[in-house]
Formats: structure tokens, sequence, C-alpha cells
């Protein structure tokens, strides 16, 4: 069983999965992806650190937390 780290484009949460799974533990939706859009895959992430804001260290993109737009 191979395990990758991904991440529900409709919840933001990362979790541990196997390779051919397609659909979200927490919220059902069929949206994980295994990788951020500039290609750089989620597989550094500890999946259980559901409450801090993270960001893709390839390209600067929030992958959870608040966006910039909305910090007052």
């Amino acid at each position: 069983m191979t395990v990758v780290t991904k991440r529900c484009t409709v919840c933001a949460r990362f979790r541990a999965y196997e390779i051919d799974d397609r659909y979200c533990v927490v919220c059902g939706h069929e949206a994980l992806e295994s990788e951020c859009a500039c290609g750089r895959r989620y597989d550094y992430l500890r999946t259980e650190d559901d409450d801090t804001t993270l960001h893709c260290p390839r390209c600067g993109k929030v992958l959870r937390g608040r966006q910039k737009e909305y910090d007052a």
C-alpha cells in the first residue's frame, strides 16, 4: 500500500490517502489533489496540523488559512 498526502480542494484538509483514493474522508467530495498547481507534492506536510496557516514553499500559494485579501 502506497500512501500519499492529498488535499481536498473543498474543505482544504490534508490527509494521508492511498494513491487511488478519490473522495475526501472529511466532507466526501471528489476533489482531492496530491500536489499544488505549481507541481510541488504535498508529501512534506504533516497531516495532523489542521489549525495552522499553510503556504506552498515553491509558489507561496495559501493552502489553508486566511487569504491575504481578508486580513484586516
